[in-house]
């Protein structure tokens, strides 16, 4: 009878392993690192709960000063958020405020953006690619929550935002200390007025996230801005 090479069991016993881990590995393929943010901006993190399958649900809290720490979950490529309530029958229901496509990617950011005074009144939700190659440092992301369009320009890099949108740039500092001019106007009769002027600094640790709304009591345009240093 023909030997089997001494070397064999050891390659047949790591084959085993390697195929063992398989399983593991494909049930973690979709898992995310999922990051929130909440705007307006509030003293209390905003809660609500993000669903995750049917019948199944996690209570999130969304703070408006500083991303979340991370949640481990599976993406399901789309993200939903709301309340259980209860439904006609009696049982729990899942009433949805407010629901985005999930970006392909292990790492994400997901902001929500209050329509009304209540979460009851809905969400804008905002998936984003949390790699710092995506967006990474030295990115602004410009977010439009007014009523009016917004332009501007950081460094030499300009941008333009409807009411309800966002966009993202990377602005080169142009003076010394790191720091570019940035300046923002509001569209009014059809002409851009000056609101905001000043020196950012601009540099790869950190990234930024500028929030533009109408002031509730004066009806004046503000800016929120957080900063996320990697």
């Amino acid at each position: 009878m023909r030997k089997q090479p001494h070397y064999l069991p050891a390659i047949v016993t790591g084959l085993a392993l390697v195929l063992g881990l398989l399983p593991c590995r494909a049930q973690n393929a979709g898992e995310v690192k999922l990051r929130f943010l909440s705007f307006p901006k509030s003293i209390e993190p905003l809660k609500v709960e993000l669903r995750l399958a049917e019948g199944k649900t996690v209570g999130v809290e969304a703070p408006s000063n500083e991303f979340s720490q991370p949640l481990s979950v599976v993406s399901t490529g789309v993200w939903s958020v709301g309340e259980t309530v209860e439904g006609p029958d009696g049982g729990p229901v899942f009433k949805e405020y407010g629901r985005t496509e999930a970006p392909a990617s292990p790492q994400q950011m997901l902001l929500l953006v209050r329509k009304g005074a209540s979460n009851a009144d809905g969400f804008e939700l905002i998936a984003l690619d949390g790699r710092v190659g995506a967006f990474g440092g030295g990115k602004f992301l410009f977010m439009n929550a007014a009523k009016v369009d917004i332009a501007g320009v950081v460094g030499e890099e300009k941008f333009a935002v409807k009411p309800g949108s966002h966009t993202i740039l990377k602005p080169k500092a142009v003076e010394a200390g790191g720091l570019a001019h940035a300046m923002f106007y509001f569209r009014k009769d059809n002409e851009p007025r000056a609101f905001f002027s000043s020196r950012w600094p601009v540099g790869d640790h950190a990234r930024s996230m500028i929030f533009f709304y109408h002031d509730p009591e004066s009806k004046l345009i503000r800016m929120h801005t957080i900063r996320d240093f990697l």
